[in-house]
């Protein structure tokens, strides 16, 4: 059930994989036009268009687009404006930190490129879009995790981008607040796509495949739900916030449960 009655414009940045794409199908099988920005060489056009077509679902525009690239976004604005007339929500999706394995991986080039990737388009985008629609979009959408308060492997400059951006939501909400925008962050459990696996590792799939408890896993058409229910007029009373959706497994987990569990999980 939708409150939404109207056609919208959706724009998911990297929306081509994973949990960007999952939000596409599911503002499409409501009938929403989303359009969608994928870098350089990272799909086939053709190919992901016949997902959506296989789904009977409307087909997105695609643009290759750098977020942090200014012609690139300032060509994605002037599209969507002489296509669409401008954007209604907008989901910022790319989430891009080099991979820290030690202490030797750190850099202030490094972290800063990451905040520049997986922060400042929530910001950046936002205004654009006032500047060249002549109106913000309703709701701003950003993604998180749970690495801001625990530990993953190699996480350490996502962690600290998925922090920037839970902090900078709330002063985002108050400062546009006036001009009617509703900024929220949907935060996750590992949800496992070919991105967490690249950062993690791919062994981390069977390792929690073995120790997790049944039933919790977070899959991506469940986090497709939860965007997609936050922007639906429903949930407007909810500014501002990080909201999780973890099936509360997160009270749950860790060394009491697998004491608890020890001779199921053979340890």
């Amino acid at each position: 059930m939708s409150a939404n009655t109207n056609k919208r414009v959706i724009l998911i940045t990297g929306g081509t994989k994973g949990i960007g794409k999952e939000i596409a199908f599911k503002f499409a099988e409501h009938g929403d036009q989303c359009v969608i920005t994928y870098g350089w060489g990272s799909i086939e056009d053709d190919d992901f268009l016949n997902e959506f077509k296989e789904r009977g679902l409307p087909a997105p525009y695609l643009k290759q687009s750098d977020v942090i690239n200014n012609e690139d976004t300032a060509e994605l604005m002037q599209e969507i404006k002489t296509r669409f007339g401008g954007v209604d929500i907008f989901i910022s999706n790319v989430s891009f930190a080099n991979l820290v394995k030690g202490i030797d991986d750190y850099s202030e080039a490094a972290l800063l490129k990451s905040i520049e990737y997986s922060c400042w388009p929530m910001v950046e985008y936002t205004r654009q879009m006032k500047a060249v629609f002549g109106k913000y979009p309703k709701y701003v959408m950003g993604l998180s995790s749970h690495g801001p308060d625990r530990f993953y492997v190699n996480y350490d400059f996502a962690a600290a981008t998925k922090t920037l951006n839970e902090v900078l939501i709330k002063y985002l909400s108050y400062h546009f607040f006036e001009d009617g925008v509703i900024f929220n962050i949907l935060r996750t459990r590992p949800v496992i796509t070919d991105s967490l696996l690249m950062t993690v590792g791919k062994e981390w799939k069977e390792f929690i495949e073995k120790y997790d408890i049944p039933g919790t896993h977070v899959d991506l058409e469940e986090v497709a739900k939860v965007v997609y229910m936050m922007c639906s007029g429903l949930m407007d009373g909810i500014r501002g916030q990080t909201i999780n959706a973890d099936k509360g497994y997160n009270f749950i987990e860790g060394y009491s449960y697998m004491y608890k569990n020890r001779d199921e999980f053979g340890i």
